[in-house]
């Protein structure tokens, strides 16, 4: 939106939302082994997104810092099965930043969609009319 009006040509659709988020985050609980149980996955993978997700500077520093201090990094999430009742305990580790990270590293979920978000709104800033440009790099609003 420039000076209240919309200009159409130059939104953008990218393929990735929350529930992408999610859906990465219960695929590497799975892939570590954690035992949630399989009628929760969904709803625990997108409580640990809501709960203890972060967006990193560093990908590689960040994986340092895990794997040099886990006990310090590593969260402890607590969850009761829907059908027994009882409860169970999983640790949440690289999850945290992992998750967020597919929207600047989206090859890392899934090779049909490989344009990083920064590039996507750079690429839709640029299709603007040069003379509202600078004003809508200092107001970027992301929704979805």
């Amino acid at each position: 939106v420039a000076d209240g009006y919309v200009i159409g040509s130059c939104i953008k659709h990218i393929p990735l939302a929350g529930r992408t988020i999610t859906q990465f985050i219960q695929q590497l609980m799975r892939e570590r082994k954690e035992p949630v149980p399989s009628e929760d996955s969904l709803e625990v993978a997108k409580r640990v997104k809501e709960m203890y997700s972060y967006v990193c500077p560093d990908l590689a520093k960040e994986y340092q810092k895990y794997d040099k201090k886990p006990d310090k990094f590593f969260k402890t999430y607590q969850g009761i099965k829907k059908q027994t009742g009882l409860p169970y305990t999983i640790d949440v580790g690289y999850e945290r930043f992992l998750g967020p990270e597919i929207f600047f590293n989206p090859e890392i979920f899934s090779s049909d969609f490989i344009t990083p978000l920064p590039d996507v709104v750079d690429e839709s800033i640029v299709k603007c009319p040069i003379d509202v440009r600078r004003g809508l790099y200092r107001n970027i609003v992301l929704s979805g």
